[in-house]
């Protein structure tokens, strides 16, 4: 990795894009990035059109992609939600999961019960944990079938 020129930024942006907002403030080399409905907000930027200098990366692999630049420039960003900080990019994060998630040693998640918190209100865990529930019954049944169809 190549180590660029260290940034200071003063930063006081709001950001809208297909109605999901985000508020950036920092002074320094330290940012805040806060949005109220944080995956939603991710999903948006994902979808965004890019400049055509740069390269088409999405996903876990992207995230990481952005924190190596901002180590490179000396600069960290917390992406904060209403329960609290949920990653942190760049100069001074860093995380096992954070590498293996996303390829990039600058990348730390949040505490679980703030990561648990941004997916239960962002994604209908009873509808998918219901699934779940189901799934599992329907694979136990059927292991169930299997032994005894072998005991005969």
């Amino acid at each position: 990795m190549t180590v660029g020129t260290a940034v200071a930024v003063l930063a006081d942006l709001r950001i809208e894009t297909d109605g999901q907002r985000a508020h950036l403030v920092g002074d320094g080399t330290a940012l805040v990035l806060h949005t109220d409905s944080p995956l939603q907000f991710w999903s948006t930027i994902n979808r965004a059109a890019l400049p055509s200098g740069v390269g088409r990366v999405s996903g876990p692999r992207a995230l990481g992609r952005a924190a190596d630049v901002l180590t490179q420039a000396g600069i960290t960003i917390d992406v904060t939600g209403p329960g609290g900080m949920i990653v942190r990019l760049g100069e001074g994060a860093g995380s096992v999961l954070g590498r293996v998630t996303t390829g990039s040693p600058a990348v730390q998640f949040g505490s679980v019960p703030v990561l648990a918190s941004t997916l239960s209100a962002q994604v209908p865990v009873r509808r998918y944990g219901l699934a779940a529930a189901g799934a599992l019954v329907l694979a136990a049944l059927f292991a169930l079938f299997v032994v005894l169809r072998r005991r005969r």
